[in-house]
């Protein structure tokens, strides 16, 4: 058994981290008695946006993480190399809806996941490619 955290381990980890300050980032204006419901809400979770950020947030980094306790396979770290590539590209497309729903609390979260994202993914590519 290795003692070091791999850092594509650690990075996973931070992905998830940032997930959940982004998450908290929209909950806390309503400590403050701000509305933070969508203002085309109707009161119902739509099911495939709850699944896709439970996918994003939770089961694709778990896989990932998973994926890194096999590493001694090439199929794992093929399958963690395209989930962080994955986790690259939607991090990327998301900061980018900043140009059209600037958000000030966002904004301090965002560029930390696409650097996070495309440090994933190149120690990903790194740790395939010494396999």
């Amino acid at each position: 058994m290795e003692n070091r955290i791999s850092k594509v381990s650690f990075m996973w980890v931070v992905i998830m981290v940032g997930f959940a300050m982004h998450m908290l980032a929209d909950i806390l204006p309503a400590f403050w008695g701000v509305n933070i419901a969508m203002p085309d809400a109707k009161g119902e979770a739509p099911i495939g946006m709850l699944i896709l950020m439970i996918s994003l947030s939770f089961f694709i980094p778990m896989c990932g993480l998973l994926c890194m306790q096999y590493r001694r396979c090439k199929a794992m770290l093929t399958i963690n190399l395209i989930l962080a590539g994955l986790m690259m590209v939607f991090n990327i497309l998301h900061a980018a809806e900043l140009f059209t729903e600037f958000n000030v609390v966002q904004l301090l979260i965002h560029p930390v996941m696409v650097i996070a994202g495309i440090y994933l993914f190149i120690f990903s590519l790194n740790e395939k490619k010494n396999v």
